[in-house]
Protein backbone atom coordinates (compact mmCIF):
# COMPACT_ATOMS: atom_id res chain seq x y z
CA UNK A 1 0.00 0.00 0.00
CA UNK A 2 1.50 3.29 -0.92
CA UNK A 3 0.10 6.54 0.59
CA UNK A 4 0.52 9.96 -0.08
CA UNK A 5 -0.02 13.30 1.61
CA UNK A 6 -3.97 13.98 0.42
CA UNK A 7 -4.64 10.59 -1.23
CA UNK A 8 -3.67 6.36 -1.26
CA UNK A 9 -3.17 4.11 -4.24
CA UNK A 10 -3.58 0.75 -4.26
CA UNK A 11 -0.58 -1.26 -6.06
CA UNK A 12 -1.20 -5.02 -7.33
CA UNK A 13 1.69 -6.84 -8.13
CA UNK A 14 0.17 -9.59 -10.07
CA UNK A 15 0.69 -13.33 -9.00
CA UNK A 16 3.20 -15.65 -11.28
CA UNK A 17 1.59 -18.73 -11.91
CA UNK A 18 3.49 -21.85 -11.03
CA UNK A 19 5.58 -23.94 -13.37
CA UNK A 20 3.75 -27.27 -14.49
CA UNK A 21 7.00 -28.99 -13.18
CA UNK A 22 7.63 -27.18 -10.25
CA UNK A 23 11.03 -28.38 -9.39
CA UNK A 24 10.35 -31.58 -6.17
CA UNK A 25 12.57 -32.28 -4.03
CA UNK A 26 15.55 -34.15 -6.05
CA UNK A 27 15.65 -37.69 -5.63
CA UNK A 28 18.81 -39.69 -5.78
CA UNK A 29 20.29 -40.89 -8.98
CA UNK A 30 22.38 -43.39 -10.39
CA UNK A 31 23.11 -41.26 -13.92
CA UNK A 32 24.17 -38.17 -12.66
CA UNK A 33 23.66 -35.06 -10.79
CA UNK A 34 20.95 -32.73 -12.08
CA UNK A 35 22.47 -29.43 -12.57
CA UNK A 36 20.95 -25.92 -11.87
CA UNK A 37 17.88 -25.22 -11.34
CA UNK A 38 14.50 -27.03 -13.69
CA UNK A 39 13.42 -24.92 -16.57
CA UNK A 40 9.64 -23.79 -17.05
CA UNK A 41 8.03 -26.85 -18.67
CA UNK A 42 4.61 -27.05 -21.15
CA UNK A 43 1.97 -27.72 -20.29
CA UNK A 44 1.26 -31.63 -19.48
CA UNK A 45 0.56 -33.78 -22.64
CA UNK A 46 0.92 -30.90 -24.88
CA UNK A 47 2.64 -32.04 -28.16
CA UNK A 48 6.43 -30.66 -27.97
CA UNK A 49 6.81 -30.23 -24.09
CA UNK A 50 10.00 -30.52 -22.75
CA UNK A 51 9.59 -33.62 -20.50
CA UNK A 52 10.48 -33.13 -16.98
CA UNK A 53 14.30 -34.21 -15.49
CA UNK A 54 14.65 -37.65 -15.31
CA UNK A 55 14.95 -39.70 -11.82
CA UNK A 56 16.35 -43.03 -10.81
CA UNK A 57 13.68 -45.34 -12.44
CA UNK A 58 14.62 -47.86 -9.89
CA UNK A 59 14.76 -46.09 -6.29
CA UNK A 60 11.86 -46.32 -4.23
CA UNK A 61 9.27 -44.45 -4.52
CA UNK A 62 8.98 -43.75 -8.22
CA UNK A 63 6.67 -44.48 -10.04
CA UNK A 64 7.36 -44.16 -13.67
CA UNK A 65 10.64 -43.87 -15.87
CA UNK A 66 9.96 -40.57 -15.74
CA UNK A 67 10.55 -40.32 -12.57
CA UNK A 68 7.51 -38.95 -10.78
CA UNK A 69 7.23 -40.20 -7.36
CA UNK A 70 3.77 -41.76 -6.21
CA UNK A 71 0.66 -39.57 -5.72
CA UNK A 72 3.26 -36.38 -6.88
CA UNK A 73 1.48 -33.52 -8.63
CA UNK A 74 4.27 -33.47 -10.73
CA UNK A 75 3.40 -36.95 -12.75
CA UNK A 76 3.88 -36.65 -15.95
CA UNK A 77 1.90 -38.66 -18.95
CA UNK A 78 3.25 -38.31 -22.70
CA UNK A 79 0.72 -38.21 -25.47
CA UNK A 80 -0.28 -40.98 -26.53
CA UNK A 81 1.53 -42.46 -29.36
CA UNK A 82 4.53 -40.21 -29.01
CA UNK A 83 7.79 -40.84 -30.13
CA UNK A 84 10.97 -39.95 -28.60
CA UNK A 85 12.18 -38.71 -26.75
CA UNK A 86 9.00 -39.39 -24.96
CA UNK A 87 9.02 -42.91 -25.25
CA UNK A 88 11.74 -43.68 -22.81
CA UNK A 89 13.07 -41.45 -20.05
CA UNK A 90 16.43 -40.12 -20.23
CA UNK A 91 19.10 -40.28 -18.49
CA UNK A 92 22.57 -38.17 -18.02
CA UNK A 93 25.66 -40.17 -17.37
CA UNK A 94 26.42 -39.63 -13.71
CA UNK A 95 30.14 -47.19 -7.15
CA UNK A 96 31.52 -51.98 -7.64
CA UNK A 97 32.00 -50.59 -2.62
CA UNK A 98 30.43 -50.38 -2.31
CA UNK A 99 28.84 -49.78 -2.88
CA UNK A 100 29.02 -49.68 -2.84
CA UNK A 101 28.35 -50.21 -1.85
CA UNK A 102 25.71 -52.51 1.19
CA UNK A 103 27.61 -53.06 -1.07
CA UNK A 104 22.84 -51.91 -3.56
CA UNK A 105 24.47 -53.96 -2.28
CA UNK A 106 27.20 -52.63 0.48
CA UNK A 107 27.62 -54.09 -1.87
CA UNK A 108 26.79 -52.63 -2.59
CA UNK A 109 27.43 -53.10 -4.08
CA UNK A 110 27.73 -54.32 -0.11
CA UNK A 111 27.76 -52.31 -0.76
CA UNK A 112 27.55 -52.80 -0.72
CA UNK A 113 28.47 -53.65 0.71
CA UNK A 114 28.40 -57.13 -1.20
CA UNK A 115 29.95 -60.01 0.88
CA UNK A 116 30.50 -57.82 4.10
CA UNK A 117 33.40 -54.84 4.87
CA UNK A 118 35.43 -57.39 5.57
CA UNK A 119 35.42 -59.70 2.48
CA UNK A 120 38.85 -58.80 0.29
CA UNK A 121 36.69 -59.70 -2.60
CA UNK A 122 33.42 -57.66 -1.94
CA UNK A 123 33.03 -54.17 -3.86
CA UNK A 124 35.17 -51.58 -2.10
CA UNK A 125 33.60 -48.93 0.00
CA UNK A 126 29.52 -50.07 -0.87
CA UNK A 127 27.65 -51.16 2.16
CA UNK A 128 24.25 -51.01 0.12
CA UNK A 129 25.03 -50.98 -3.54
CA UNK A 130 26.83 -50.78 -6.31
CA UNK A 131 25.46 -47.04 -7.62
CA UNK A 132 24.48 -45.69 -4.35
CA UNK A 133 22.08 -45.87 -1.21
CA UNK A 134 18.64 -46.10 -2.79
CA UNK A 135 17.03 -44.95 0.41
CA UNK A 136 19.05 -41.81 0.78
CA UNK A 137 16.12 -38.93 0.11
CA UNK A 138 18.75 -36.55 -1.96
CA UNK A 139 21.86 -36.28 -3.68
CA UNK A 140 22.87 -33.77 -0.62
CA UNK A 141 22.28 -35.72 1.75
CA UNK A 142 23.94 -39.01 0.18
CA UNK A 143 27.40 -37.07 0.42
CA UNK A 144 26.89 -35.66 3.84
CA UNK A 145 26.23 -39.67 4.28
CA UNK A 146 29.56 -40.38 2.81
CA UNK A 147 31.67 -38.09 3.67
CA UNK A 148 32.36 -39.60 6.99
CA UNK A 149 30.87 -42.97 8.08
CA UNK A 150 32.12 -45.11 10.81
CA UNK A 151 31.51 -49.19 10.58
CA UNK A 152 32.48 -51.82 12.96
CA UNK A 153 31.54 -55.71 12.31
CA UNK A 154 32.22 -58.78 13.60
CA UNK A 155 32.48 -62.34 11.91
CA UNK A 156 33.01 -65.93 13.51
CA UNK A 157 33.81 -68.76 11.80
CA UNK A 158 32.86 -71.64 14.49
CA UNK A 159 35.11 -74.29 15.55
CA UNK A 160 34.80 -77.09 18.28
CA UNK A 161 38.58 -77.82 18.94
CA UNK A 162 39.31 -80.92 16.93
CA UNK A 163 42.45 -81.59 15.33
CA UNK A 164 40.32 -80.64 12.32
CA UNK A 165 38.91 -77.40 13.28
CA UNK A 166 40.25 -73.58 12.54
CA UNK A 167 38.24 -71.23 14.35
CA UNK A 168 38.28 -67.07 13.38
CA UNK A 169 37.38 -64.15 14.95
CA UNK A 170 37.29 -60.98 12.88
CA UNK A 171 36.98 -57.87 14.01
CA UNK A 172 37.05 -54.75 11.88
CA UNK A 173 36.94 -50.76 11.79
CA UNK A 174 36.48 -48.98 9.15
CA UNK A 175 35.86 -45.19 8.13
CA UNK A 176 35.07 -43.52 4.32
CA UNK A 177 35.73 -40.27 3.08
CA UNK A 178 34.69 -38.96 0.02
CA UNK A 179 36.33 -36.68 -2.70
CA UNK A 180 34.12 -35.18 -5.32
CA UNK A 181 36.09 -35.72 -8.71
CA UNK A 182 35.88 -32.72 -10.79
CA UNK A 183 32.67 -31.45 -8.54
CA UNK A 184 30.66 -34.44 -9.60
CA UNK A 185 29.54 -36.18 -6.25
CA UNK A 186 27.70 -38.44 -7.72
CA UNK A 187 30.85 -40.31 -8.70
CA UNK A 188 33.30 -39.65 -6.17
CA UNK A 189 36.78 -41.23 -5.16
CA UNK A 190 35.64 -42.86 -1.92
CA UNK A 191 38.78 -43.23 0.47
CA UNK A 192 38.37 -46.03 3.39
CA UNK A 193 41.09 -46.61 5.36
CA UNK A 194 40.55 -49.87 7.70
CA UNK A 195 42.03 -52.26 10.77
CA UNK A 196 40.79 -55.69 11.62
CA UNK A 197 42.05 -58.07 14.65
CA UNK A 198 41.87 -61.67 13.45
CA UNK A 199 41.87 -64.34 16.71
CA UNK A 200 42.56 -67.76 15.15
CA UNK A 201 42.01 -70.64 17.11
CA UNK A 202 43.97 -73.77 15.01
CA UNK A 203 44.66 -75.67 13.22
CA UNK A 204 46.12 -78.52 16.37
CA UNK A 205 48.53 -79.66 13.88
CA UNK A 206 51.92 -79.25 14.82
CA UNK A 207 52.51 -78.85 11.03
CA UNK A 208 49.90 -76.36 10.44
CA UNK A 209 50.54 -74.41 13.35
CA UNK A 210 49.97 -70.13 13.22
CA UNK A 211 49.98 -67.59 15.73
CA UNK A 212 46.67 -66.82 18.11
CA UNK A 213 46.06 -63.20 16.25
CA UNK A 214 47.06 -61.45 12.82
CA UNK A 215 46.17 -57.75 11.46
CA UNK A 216 45.08 -56.15 8.45
CA UNK A 217 45.70 -52.09 8.49
CA UNK A 218 45.09 -51.19 4.92
CA UNK A 219 43.74 -48.16 2.84
CA UNK A 220 40.87 -48.75 0.11
CA UNK A 221 40.36 -46.74 -2.81
CA UNK A 222 37.15 -47.04 -5.09
CA UNK A 223 35.90 -44.92 -8.05
CA UNK A 224 32.43 -46.20 -10.28
CA UNK A 225 32.94 -43.43 -13.28
CA UNK A 226 29.86 -43.12 -16.00
CA UNK A 227 31.64 -42.56 -18.96
CA UNK A 228 28.24 -42.17 -21.33
CA UNK A 229 25.13 -43.31 -20.32
CA UNK A 230 25.96 -46.83 -21.73
CA UNK A 231 29.38 -46.84 -20.17
CA UNK A 232 30.87 -47.16 -16.75
CA UNK A 233 33.35 -49.01 -14.63
CA UNK A 234 34.07 -50.51 -11.03
CA UNK A 235 37.46 -49.59 -10.10
CA UNK A 236 39.03 -50.24 -6.49
CA UNK A 237 42.74 -50.24 -5.32
CA UNK A 238 43.71 -51.73 -1.68
CA UNK A 239 47.30 -51.63 0.18
CA UNK A 240 48.55 -52.02 3.84
CA UNK A 241 49.98 -54.82 5.93
CA UNK A 242 48.77 -58.11 6.73
CA UNK A 243 51.05 -59.47 9.07
CA UNK A 244 50.79 -60.75 13.01
CA UNK A 245 53.36 -57.99 13.14
CA UNK A 246 56.53 -60.21 14.17
CA UNK A 247 57.10 -60.98 10.87
CA UNK A 248 57.00 -57.65 8.84
CA UNK A 249 58.69 -58.54 5.10
CA UNK A 250 58.07 -57.29 1.54
CA UNK A 251 55.65 -59.94 1.52
CA UNK A 252 53.60 -58.19 4.10
CA UNK A 253 52.58 -55.46 1.70
CA UNK A 254 49.80 -56.50 -0.16
CA UNK A 255 48.63 -54.62 -3.62
CA UNK A 256 45.12 -55.66 -4.40
CA UNK A 257 42.53 -54.34 -6.96
CA UNK A 258 39.29 -54.97 -8.62
CA UNK A 259 38.66 -53.35 -12.22
CA UNK A 260 35.15 -54.07 -14.17
CA UNK A 261 33.01 -52.62 -16.76
CA UNK A 262 29.94 -51.81 -16.70
CA UNK A 263 26.93 -52.17 -19.74
CA UNK A 264 23.89 -50.31 -19.35
CA UNK A 265 21.48 -51.78 -21.55
CA UNK A 266 18.22 -49.85 -19.45
CA UNK A 267 18.15 -47.75 -16.11
CA UNK A 268 17.24 -51.39 -14.68
CA UNK A 269 20.04 -54.25 -16.07
CA UNK A 270 24.04 -53.41 -15.95
CA UNK A 271 26.64 -56.03 -17.55
CA UNK A 272 29.39 -56.23 -15.98
CA UNK A 273 32.72 -57.58 -16.91
CA UNK A 274 36.74 -57.24 -15.61
CA UNK A 275 39.11 -59.03 -12.71
CA UNK A 276 39.31 -59.21 -9.06
CA UNK A 277 43.24 -59.04 -8.06
CA UNK A 278 44.03 -60.56 -4.90
CA UNK A 279 47.44 -61.20 -4.08
CA UNK A 280 47.31 -64.52 -2.73
CA UNK A 281 49.85 -67.51 -2.56
CA UNK A 282 47.91 -69.76 -4.85
CA UNK A 283 45.13 -67.40 -5.95
CA UNK A 284 46.54 -64.05 -7.20
CA UNK A 285 43.86 -63.11 -9.91
CA UNK A 286 39.67 -63.71 -9.97
CA UNK A 287 37.37 -63.23 -12.89
CA UNK A 288 34.56 -61.23 -12.13
CA UNK A 289 31.62 -60.48 -14.32
CA UNK A 290 27.60 -60.96 -14.68
CA UNK A 291 24.60 -59.13 -14.51
CA UNK A 292 22.90 -56.86 -12.07
CA UNK A 293 19.10 -56.21 -12.28
CA UNK A 294 16.52 -54.44 -10.19
CA UNK A 295 13.01 -55.53 -12.08
CA UNK A 296 11.04 -53.47 -9.88
CA UNK A 297 12.52 -51.18 -6.43
CA UNK A 298 12.00 -54.12 -4.09
CA UNK A 299 13.95 -56.65 -5.82
CA UNK A 300 18.32 -55.81 -6.21
CA UNK A 301 19.64 -58.88 -8.20
CA UNK A 302 23.13 -58.97 -8.11
CA UNK A 303 24.64 -61.83 -9.78
CA UNK A 304 28.05 -60.84 -10.00
CA UNK A 305 30.66 -63.23 -9.30
CA UNK A 306 33.04 -63.84 -7.08
CA UNK A 307 30.20 -61.85 -4.88
CA UNK A 308 26.49 -62.62 -5.84
CA UNK A 309 24.09 -61.21 -3.76
CA UNK A 310 19.84 -61.10 -4.16
CA UNK A 311 18.09 -58.79 -2.12
CA UNK A 312 14.49 -58.16 -1.42
CA UNK A 313 13.29 -55.01 0.26
CA UNK A 314 10.82 -55.68 3.10
CA UNK A 315 8.99 -53.11 5.33
CA UNK A 316 9.61 -49.97 7.11
CA UNK A 317 9.45 -51.58 11.18
CA UNK A 318 9.97 -48.70 13.88
CA UNK A 319 10.96 -45.89 11.33
CA UNK A 320 14.03 -48.17 10.03
CA UNK A 321 13.67 -49.99 6.41
CA UNK A 322 14.46 -53.60 6.07
CA UNK A 323 15.83 -56.19 3.39
CA UNK A 324 16.33 -59.78 3.69
CA UNK A 325 19.17 -61.03 1.20
CA UNK A 326 20.71 -64.16 -0.39
CA UNK A 327 24.29 -63.91 -0.84
CA UNK A 328 27.42 -65.90 -1.68
CA UNK A 329 31.25 -64.69 -1.02
CA UNK A 330 35.08 -66.17 -1.71
CA UNK A 331 36.44 -65.33 1.42
CA UNK A 332 39.38 -65.56 3.23
CA UNK A 333 42.92 -63.58 3.57
CA UNK A 334 46.56 -63.54 3.33
CA UNK A 335 49.49 -62.44 6.32
CA UNK A 336 53.01 -63.14 7.04
CA UNK A 337 53.82 -64.65 10.77
CA UNK A 338 56.33 -65.95 12.86
CA UNK A 339 55.70 -69.83 13.40
CA UNK A 340 57.04 -71.65 16.31
CA UNK A 341 56.76 -75.27 15.17
CA UNK A 342 58.08 -77.37 14.32
CA UNK A 343 60.63 -74.99 13.81
CA UNK A 344 60.84 -71.12 14.77
CA UNK A 345 60.51 -69.83 11.02
CA UNK A 346 59.37 -66.52 9.28
CA UNK A 347 56.34 -68.15 6.75
CA UNK A 348 53.42 -66.47 4.90
CA UNK A 349 49.83 -68.37 4.68
CA UNK A 350 46.56 -68.02 3.01
CA UNK A 351 42.99 -68.43 4.47
CA UNK A 352 40.46 -69.44 1.61
CA UNK A 353 37.20 -70.49 1.72
CA UNK A 354 33.48 -70.52 0.54
CA UNK A 355 30.40 -68.58 2.21
CA UNK A 356 26.35 -68.95 1.66
CA UNK A 357 25.05 -66.25 3.19
CA UNK A 358 21.60 -65.81 4.41
CA UNK A 359 21.32 -61.86 6.24
CA UNK A 360 18.97 -58.77 7.04
CA UNK A 361 19.98 -55.43 6.77
CA UNK A 362 17.95 -52.72 8.17
CA UNK A 363 18.30 -48.88 7.71
CA UNK A 364 16.87 -45.81 9.71
CA UNK A 365 15.90 -42.30 8.79
CA UNK A 366 18.95 -40.99 10.51
CA UNK A 367 20.96 -42.88 8.62
CA UNK A 368 22.06 -45.74 11.47
CA UNK A 369 22.41 -48.98 9.55
CA UNK A 370 23.37 -52.71 10.45
CA UNK A 371 22.75 -56.24 9.25
CA UNK A 372 22.98 -59.85 10.82
CA UNK A 373 24.12 -62.73 8.33
CA UNK A 374 24.46 -66.69 8.97
CA UNK A 375 26.46 -68.58 6.90
CA UNK A 376 27.44 -72.31 5.92
CA UNK A 377 31.56 -72.01 5.37
CA UNK A 378 32.85 -74.74 2.99
CA UNK A 379 36.09 -75.60 0.92
CA UNK A 380 37.97 -74.17 3.55
CA UNK A 381 41.85 -74.37 3.05
CA UNK A 382 45.35 -73.31 4.84
CA UNK A 383 47.77 -72.68 2.26
CA UNK A 384 51.60 -72.18 3.15
CA UNK A 385 54.44 -70.48 1.51
CA UNK A 386 57.03 -72.90 2.85
CA UNK A 387 54.93 -75.68 1.77
CA UNK A 388 55.07 -76.79 5.57
CA UNK A 389 52.28 -78.46 4.80
CA UNK A 390 51.56 -77.61 1.35
CA UNK A 391 47.99 -77.38 2.44
CA UNK A 392 45.55 -77.84 5.60
CA UNK A 393 41.82 -78.80 5.13
CA UNK A 394 39.64 -77.20 7.57
CA UNK A 395 35.99 -78.99 8.37
CA UNK A 396 33.32 -77.52 7.38
CA UNK A 397 31.30 -74.78 9.45
CA UNK A 398 28.60 -72.19 10.43
CA UNK A 399 29.53 -68.39 10.33
CA UNK A 400 27.75 -65.27 12.51
CA UNK A 401 27.83 -61.80 11.74
CA UNK A 402 27.14 -58.76 12.67
CA UNK A 403 27.73 -54.76 11.69
CA UNK A 404 26.71 -51.68 12.64
CA UNK A 405 27.27 -48.34 10.55
CA UNK A 406 26.94 -44.97 11.11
Amino acid sequence: MLTGSAMAQRVQIPATAPSTFAAPSQAPSAWGTQAGAYPAQGAVGAVGAVPPPAFDAYAPGVATPYGAPVGSPYTYTPPAGAAAPYSAAPYSAAPYSGAPAYTPYTPAPSAPGYGGWGNETAPYGWEKGTYGFESSPGTTVRFQQFLRQVRGEHTLLMGDGSSDAFELNRMELTSTLTFPVAGNIEAPLLVTPGFAFNWLDGPRSAEANVPGTVYDAYLDTAWYPRINTALGAELGFRTGVWSDFSNLDSDSLRLMGRGLGVLTVSPQMDFLLGVVYLDRIRVKMLPAGGVRWRPTPEWDLYLVFPNPKIRKRLQSVGGADWWWYLAAEYGGGSWTVERTAPAPRNDRFDYNDIRFVLGFEWESASQLRGHAEVGYVFDRELVFDSNSPERFEPDETIMFRLGLGF
